[in-house]
């Protein structure tokens, strides 16, 4: 930022300050809980993990639209550029395919070029989200080998109540127009809670250079459903039934061997899952799950000129049968046991694939005295195409004092390779060809992280140290230029890299303020390594962070925050680096009533032009500065 951007953001920070306001709620309060790190509800000041719950609360004072703005703010986790203009994450400097994305603890099936797109998934029906940074091989299996993103998404409430939003946005230059619309409606009756939750956005297109032949943002169309049924079928037997429906539509203009054409792209994604919970006694419980996900996407590309059009399609099942048995057997051991059978059947242009996994896994939570816990675990993954695998882990963690805990852990994990990395690759498109690889083998990792959870009054800090030592790590390298076009499209392909690694520092800080104000910081380091060859590995950023001071004022009924994202540079190969960017973000909200709110917020506050930054695309400053404004309802 230059020093006229720094000066206008102490000025903002200034003026918005209150006279009177109630204390905040810090982001890292010790006394939250998590499931997704043990699969069991557990204070996260227990467990050894490097841990990120981000709430309702927080969702809302970002003015976030879907799921992949969320996680620009998420700590370790970036966004990877991909073709056809998705959404997806990186942890830790590891690629998308080796950080596990759930929805209520079931995989979110990947699309196109075998990638879970986050735009599809909208923020008006998430409750929260949990992200547990480290090796998850150990529960989860392949794909979780940098970490575990679990979005959980709205569930039934006490007594009755429904909620309708609505807001509208545009850039300073008039352009992405956008109107979101959010409707729900939860409650309960009798033994039987319920709750339906629906979403609807629309976000014209942008375009920064007409001459490019290609729109910077899309006409973009999301419409989304959720629902779950829980019911009480006696004192200790819970029947829960849930799905997830979003359907996706975008238009824009793309080149192709530099002619014009115009884009069109379709998408529907349903997930929906059966779940019986059943207490067999006083430490024990039983749970048996089932679980279908559904993804169709389709892409159609029209040349402007006699030119036969282009068509894409890619249609994906998966099904998941889930067992588990969670008691205490003796003092001090609480033991999980548990089985999976997935099947992944997939159609990609035509060539059809097929995944069957078999797991079994074993977890023991050691408790000893009030200081000591642990957490040990191991998985059997007997994968279709690749043979069997085992993933241990090891966490640890000890309570020095009421004030400082210390945490270490270790962990291996496995990840197979995809059939896009296989056989499809992508032989054309705007950001950089890709060649596959048919002889790719699974890439195996070791990960090693040491931490420190510090919390005095006000005062909340934690310092994790890690590192990824990856084997046969399956990356894109990068291999020349395309000469066809201009600019030249960069080359890569895929291949087993045989050793590499990323390293790291995350620091997380909060600090509670006199007249209800909150700051806190998200900072993290990274370095990546191709040893064979020196060089780093591609698309992993050396800095993110997240600056944010909040304020929140109850009897006043206003909320406001004030964030500074930052990403650094990453190479895009042969010594070529990106710039990085920082922008700052604007938000705030007033309870009018009871009943009614209002907000409204500015994205890309000094409209830092970041359309082609790393991950950026449909993110907050995509379209430069972006006003907004909306109102709620709870009734």
């Amino acid at each position: 930022m230059k020093k006229r951007d720094y000066t206008l953001l102490a000025l903002l920070l200034i003026s918005s300050a209150p006279l009177h306001a109630e204390e905040a709620e810090s982001r890292f309060t010790l006394d939250e809980t998590v499931v997704t790190a043990t699969l069991a509800e557990t204070s996260v000041s227990k467990v050894p993990a490097a841990i990120e719950i981000i709430t309702a609360v927080e969702i809302a004072e970002m003015g976030a639209e879907t799921l992949h703005q969320i996680l620009t703010e998420a700590q370790s986790v970036t966004l990877e550029p991909t073709s056809g203009r998705q959404s997806v994450v990186r942890m830790r400097g590891l690629g998308s395919s080796s950080a596990l994305v759930m929805l209520d603890g079931v995989r979110l099936p990947s699309g196109f070029q075998d990638k879970a797109d986050l735009v599809e998934i909208p923020a008006g029906i998430i409750e929260r989200i949990e992200i547990v940074r480290g090796p998850g091989s150990a529960l989860y299996g392949s794909d979780a080998i940098a970490g575990v993103i679990n979005v959980i998404t709205k569930k039934p409430s006490g007594r009755s109540k429904a909620w309708l939003s609505t807001r509208y946005g545009e850039s300073r230059h008039g352009e992405a127009e956008e109107t979101v619309f959010d409707a729900g409606v939860s409650g309960s009756t009798g033994s039987l809670g319920y709750v339906l939750a629906g979403s609807f956005s629309d976000k014209g297109r942008f375009d920064f250079d007409a001459k490019d032949k290609k729109t910077d943002g899309d006409d973009m169309r999301i419409a989304s459903g959720a629902g779950r049924l829980v019911w009480q079928a006696g004192d200790r037997t819970i029947v829960s039934l849930g799905a997830i429906y979003a359907e996706v539509e975008r238009e824009g203009i793309r080149p192709k061997r530099n002619r014009e054409n115009d884009w069109y792209n379709h998408s529907d994604r349903f997930t929906g899952s059966l779940e019986l919970q059943h207490e067999l006694g006083e430490s024990s419980e039983l749970l048996l799950r089932l679980s279908r996900s559904e993804y169709d996407w389709g892409l159609k590309l029209i040349p402007r000129d006699t030119n036969a059009s282009e068509l894409h399609d890619v249609e994906q099942v998966s099904t998941q049968y889930d067992g588990r048995w969670r008691g205490k057997v003796i003092d001090g051991h609480i033991v999980t046991a548990g089985m999976e059978y997935r099947a992944d059947d997939r159609i990609d242009d035509g060539l059809e694939s097929e995944i069957e996994n078999f797991a079994l896994f074993l977890q023991d939570e050691v408790s000893v005295g009030e200081r000591f816990y642990a957490v040990l675990g191991l998985r059997y993954d007997d994968h279709s195409g690749f043979g069997s695998v085992f993933s241990p882990r090891i966490n640890l963690a000890y309570r020095v004092s009421d004030l400082l805990r210390l945490r270490a852990a270790y962990g291996e994990g496995f990840r197979a390779p995809t059939a896009f990395e296989l056989y499809s690759g992508s032989p054309y498109t705007i950001n950089r060809i890709l060649i596959p690889d048919p002889d790719l083998e699974p890439e195996t990792s070791r990960t090693w992280e040491v931490g420190a959870d510090l919390k005095h009054g006000g005062l909340s800090l934690g310092l994790t140290a890690f590192r990824n030592d990856i084997r046969d790590m399956i990356a894109e390298v990068f291999t020349g230029s395309y000469e066809g076009t201009n600019p030249k499209i960069p080359v890569n392909s895929m291949e087993n890299i045989a050793d590499a690694m990323t390293q790291g520092l995350e620091v997380s800080a909060s600090l509670t303020l006199p007249g209800g104000f909150e700051l806190s910081d998200e900072l993290t380091w990274l370095e990546s390594e191709d040893k064979a060859t020196g060089e780093d590995l591609l698309y992993v950023p050396d800095l993110s962070n997240v600056l944010k001071l909040s304020w929140r004022n109850k009897p006043a009924g206003f909320n406001g925050s004030v964030r500074l994202v930052t990403i650094g540079t990453h190479s895009y190969g042969a010594g070529v680096k990106s710039a990085g960017y920082s922008m700052v973000n604007l938000q705030a909200s007033k309870t009018l009533t009871s009943q009614v709110k209002v907000s409204a917020g500015v994205d890309n506050v000094f409209d830092r032009k970041v359309e082609d930054a790393y991950g950026n695309v449909y993110g907050p400053g995509s379209t430069g500065t972006f006003y907004y404004g909306g109102i709620s309802l709870n009734l």
